[in-house]
């Protein structure tokens, strides 16, 4: 009987047990595209643009931010520059800019000072509290860092100064609280997978 009831339902319907299968698939591919989105489906996007001096991996929420984010370089237009960010606020900007001469033809406490007054000068410019500095890499280079509060205006600054040839390669991170979650670990993304773009 049990036999007879087989050959019946595949006589009356010969697609019963492909319906069966697929409604058993159904769950298990539910089950799949979950544990996928729950294990980071969200890959980092790589910033690789045909003529840039740099490329580096940010974080997908972030878009390409074309309003004006304020100057790095008091007096001085970068080479290149692109501002990425959940917000005109909330950013990571990198830039280069023509030192005019080999760096590494400079004296290491005479670019400390000049360093140390770029950062000043840019804190005194966004109202800020003195910079902190630190010693870090920006990906392969060595860095001076600083950040630096701004309490009027509610904003946490973060910026990379390192230099190649007669290149200075310059990271700068800003957020307020409403970012707070999302650009220091842009920040330090972008900051460890910074690398010069190789030339041809």
């Amino acid at each position: 009987m049990a036999g007879e009831c087989r050959r019946d339902r595949a006589d009356e319907d010969g697609q019963y047990h492909a319906a069966v299968r697929l409604r058993a698939l159904i769950p298990l591919a539910l089950v799949v595209a979950l544990a996928v989105g729950a294990c980071g489906g969200t890959e980092p996007t790589r910033f690789d643009e045909t003529g840039a001096p740099f490329t580096f991996s940010y974080p997908p929420e972030l878009q390409k931010v074309f309003a004006d984010t304020g100057r790095e370089v008091k007096g001085q237009d970068p080479l290149y520059r692109v501002a990425l960010g959940a917000d005109e606020t909330n950013v990571v900007v990198a830039a280069t800019y023509d030192v005019g001469k080999d760096t590494a033809k400079i004296k290491p406490a005479k670019l400390a000072v000049a360093v140390e007054r770029a950062a000043r000068s840019l804190a005194k410019a966004m109202n800020a509290d003195v910079p902190k500095r630190s010693d870090g890499t920006l990906g392969v280079m060595k860095a001076a860092i600083f950040e630096f509060q701004a309490p009027k205006r509610g904003l946490t600054t973060r910026v990379f100064y390192a230099f190649q040839g007669q290149t200075q390669y310059f990271l700068r991170c800003q957020w307020d609280e409403a970012g707070a979650n999302v650009i220091p670990a842009a920040c330090d993304e972008v900051a460890e997978t910074f690398r010069p773009a190789t030339s041809g």
